[in-house]
């Protein structure tokens, strides 16, 4: 069952109008568990009891109206008034904010902490995403104060200083540096993870204790969000909050979209085994909707129940300053689109995802290649988010994260961790891993990579079709098989006009004597522009290059409109399929137009209405920032 945990600050309860008046709107939201959030971890014994007697209050009032009471706390964020030591970067920029969990004395504080909360009264402790070393810093990695220095120095079996661990684990191949670094990491959250459990188990070991996962606490923190959750938990259920928020595709945080953001949670949910109770980050931070619509957090929910896969949602709907008479346009939107939800629920559920395969490894960095554009840098942080998904999102193709798909999708490093037998449906790659691939020997088609280009532009359909990237990109001058078969091509400009251009590949679609399809890009995904994947044209080769891969065509595809996110599911003997439409765009689609992967004779339909035509479909308007839905049979 899909169940909604609604955050509240704990301390500003009266303030929001008083436990009666947000409890009438916790209920309206549907909400079986409010997660009481408190303030930074609070040294001042006055005012940490303080905080503690209003959460004890507003724990026993919620209990006694049926709900389930989280406490949700802060993992190192603790106030400026304090000894213990901070987290410091690399470049010696010292986090004041930040403890580092390698002090005893952090630790001994943390656990008495914990155990305050506990004699609260709640039914679970949860740590707030701070839970991580990773996206703390922009000015070198973390953390290398004195504990971790003595440590990795000590497993390394020499000295070295901050800035040369930074300069020799965060650039080249895989070394013995990037490896202790991240191994000193991981054993210190493991560590704290323990501590904390020890700590709780003390008071009441039935209390149940999660863990709100970030972008670096999957791989480059040297330990994954998954062992953290089930370190925490003890002998209760384990608890995880995933990472991917509505609010991050107002300002496309970390160029984040809405749609790349339902791929994140989506990919990172499988990613984890079964026995956890998962739930997803329904944030429209910062609230009221005057920052965050209530559209980004409906359309998000959405995708989340049709996908399936976690039990319910974080959904951050009511105030945490206002009252909550101030802004109810989260919750009415939500009782609004109840139908909606009730709908997707009927036509989902007992279905299974099906699309292209994305291949991304959960854990890359320990074994990677970095790349010279971000050796020595902070910005490594960011292969957490998968281009290969945000190609495709970006595209209208619908994907797969479990099984095979219809074929397959690897780009970068994720090209090492694809297995022989996955190759053989057909491979969509982008350079590194084309290049990945042949040093395995496999045959994908590559003879040569030559000199780094910046183009502005990409000749589609013979050249009948040339679309321009304002921004420019990096791309590789490439020699291919005389077998292979030039999909498109940059274009490099020798002189201002058009007879001077010199066309070099761009994709192209090989088949090798053992029978493996492949389609190969010419640049390397990660750490590029995502200009080289925002276009109809693009959008258009990858439908076509499916087919060609695979010998069947996508199981829905709609072209030619920005933002129109897709995820199509079937049941066992593929005889019906849920089909999702999510237009995340400020235009309306006058007449979706759906091509399926073959005819079908039955349709119903989810907030919209339409005709089915063989296979094909035809639905009225999609309305901006909208969802329709469609179930076909055969």
């Amino acid at each position: 069952m899909y169940q909604i945990s609604v955050p509240i600050l704990s301390a500003n309860i009266e303030k929001n109008g008083g436990k009666e008046r947000v409890l009438q709107e916790v209920r309206r939201l549907g909400a079986t568990r409010v997660m009481m959030a408190l303030g930074t971890l609070n040294t001042n014994v006055a005012d940490r009891e303080r905080e503690f007697a209003i959460l004890r209050e507003n724990c026993a009032f919620f209990k006694r109206h049926g709900l389930e009471v989280g406490a949700w706390m802060w993992t190192f964020w603790c106030d400026g008034e304090n000894s213990f030591t901070k987290m410091t970067s690399a470049d010696g920029n010292v986090l004041h904010s930040f403890a580092c969990p390698l002090d005893s004395a952090f630790l001994s504080f943390v656990g008495e902490y914990i155990q305050g909360i506990a004699k609260c009264g709640v039914d679970l402790i949860l740590f707030d995403d701070d839970y991580r070393y990773g996206f703390l810093s922009k000015t070198g990695i973390l953390c290398t104060c004195e504990h971790h220095m003595k440590r990795i120095c000590e497993k390394l079996g020499e000295e070295i200083t901050p800035a040369e661990l930074q300069r020799r684990a965060i650039s080249g191949e895989k070394n013995k540096y990037r490896d202790v670094w991240m191994k000193v990491n991981g054993e210190s959250l493991r560590a704290y993870a323990r501590n904390a459990r020890a700590a709780l188990d003390a008071v009441n070991p039935a209390i149940r204790m999660g863990l709100c996962s970030c972008m670096s606490l999957w791989d480059n923190d040297g330990v994954d969000s998954e062992t953290i959750c089930r370190l925490l938990a003890g002998n209760t259920k384990p608890f995880l909050r995933l990472i991917g928020a509505p609010y991050w595709a107002v300002k496309q945080s970390w160029g984040n979209r809405l749609a790349h953001v339902f791929e994140l949670e989506r990919m990172e949910r499988s990613w984890c085994g079964d026995g956890i109770e998962i739930v997803c980050e329904g944030d429209a931070y910062p609230r009221p909707r005057t920052n965050c619509p209530a559209a980004y957090l409906e359309l998000f929910d959405m995708a989340m129940r049709a996908d399936g896969t976690t039990d319910g949602i974080m959904k951050y709907a009511v105030d945490y300053f206002s009252t909550v008479d101030y802004e109810r346009g989260y919750i009415d939107r939500h009782c609004k689109n109840q139908p909606i939800y009730e709908g997707i629920s009927a036509l989902f559920d007992g279905k299974t995802a099906c699309g292209v395969r994305v291949y991304e490894a959960m854990q890359k960095l320990a074994d990677m290649k970095i790349p010279e554009a971000v050796e020595n840098s902070y910005q490594i942080e960011n292969i957490f988010f998968s281009p290969a998904a945000r190609m495709l999102a970006d595209c209208s193709v619908p994907t797969v994260y479990r099984g095979e798909g219809i074929c397959g999708i690897a780009f970068g490093e994720n090209a090492k961790y694809v297995s022989k037998e996955a190759l053989k449906g057909g491979m969509i790659l982008d350079l590194r891993a084309a290049e990945i691939l042949t040093d395995m020997g496999v045959d994908v088609g590559l003879c040569r990579i030559g000199e780094k280009r910046r183009v502005t532009d990409e000749s589609f359909d013979g050249g009948r079709e040339q679309i321009n990237m304002s921004n420019g990109a990096e791309v590789y001058e490439i020699e291919a098989d005389t077998e292979a078969r030039v999909l498109s091509t940059f274009v490099i400009h020798t002189s201002k006009f058009a007879d001077g251009d010199r066309p070099i590949p761009a994709c192209y679609f090989y088949e090798n004597a053992n029978g493996e399809r492949f389609v190969v890009y010419a640049f390397h995904a990660y750490f590029n522009n995502d200009q080289l994947w925002r276009s109809y044209a693009r959008s258009r080769q990858l439908i076509e290059a499916v087919k060609q891969l695979s010998g069947t065509p996508l199981p829905a595809s709609c072209y030619g409109n920005p933002d129109l996110y897709l995820m199509c599911k079937k049941d066992g003997d593929e005889r019906a399929m849920a089909v999702g439409l999510w237009n995340i765009f400020a235009d309306s689609i006058p007449s979706p137009v759906v091509e399926l992967d073959g005819v079908y004779t039955d349709i119903r339909f989810i907030n919209c209405t339409g005709r089915l035509e063989g296979s094909r479909i035809v639905l009225s308007e999609l309305a901006p920032y909208s969802f329709a839905g469609f179930e076909v049979r055969r």
